[in-house]
């Protein structure tokens, strides 16, 4: 999808993680949209791999921003400026483990980075799921999205 376009901290972020070896998985909306789903997201989510907070930290302060460790309801959080929209995801709500996601995940270039993007599928799966409101309203449009994706395969 070549309209995501990342603000610099959040490029240098991406770039820290991979220098820094902490594998990650963009998803939720943000992978729908890189899967050809039309539609807008507010935020850019992030499922990291093993995770080393020192890492984690090291990436956020290359990127010009911080990163706190969460404590009770408080999440896990990256920010900073032009850090708004990352979003750290605990886990993948209705996915299997992290490893096999990753292995089955699209690459894919955003802004001269490429990344690892859940395949639309998996994500329609992680919004079932989580059955929040917001991911509900999301899933005709995704399944729309992914039948007329699948019905132009079956033509080719």
């Amino acid at each position: 999808m070549s309209d995501f376009v990342l603000t610099p901290a959040e490029h240098a972020l991406l770039v820290a993680l991979d220098e820094l070896g902490v594998r990650y998985l963009i998803v939720g909306m943000a992978a729908a949209l890189f899967e050809g789903a039309p539609g807008t997201t507010q935020d850019l989510d992030l499922w990291l791999g093993s995770f080393d907070p020192e890492r984690v930290a090291r990436a956020a302060r290359r990127a010009g921003g911080f990163y706190t460790s969460g404590s009770g309801l408080q999440p896990r959080t990256i920010g900073g400026r032009d850090l708004e929209r990352i979003d750290l995801v605990p886990t993948g709500e209705g996915l299997e483990p992290f490893d096999t996601e990753y292995a089955n995940a699209r690459e894919r270039e955003i802004d001269g980075l490429e990344v690892r993007v859940l395949p639309l599928a998996r994500v329609i799966a992680s919004k079932r799921a989580a059955n929040r409101a917001k991911d509900v309203a999301q899933l005709p449009l995704l399944n729309a999205t992914l039948a007329a994706r699948e019905g132009g395969r079956r033509r080719e």
